[in-house]
């Protein structure tokens, strides 16, 4: 997939390049492919391997923004 455009946006399963670009898309612009596989690397993330290929659910990527969303003091 080349870029996250808006039919896309329902998508559940999002490899690493492309779970890269979603948080990209909502706002998080220092996330890379790199990032992502660390996310997954340390178990922060759950992840589906699918022959050689890794993906990662919106769902996962959403839930991991929540966790670590701060609250206002």
């Amino acid at each position: 997939m080349s870029d996250l455009h808006v039919a896309e946006a329902d998508q559940r399963l999002f490899d690493v390049g492309d779970a890269a670009k979603y948080l990209q898309s909502i706002g998080a612009k220092a996330a890379t492919v790199n990032f992502v596989r660390a996310l997954i690397s340390s178990s922060q993330v759950a992840y589906l391997r699918i022959g050689k290929k890794l993906y990662v659910s919106k769902s996962a990527l959403d839930g991991w923004i929540e966790t670590r969303a701060r609250r206002a003091r």
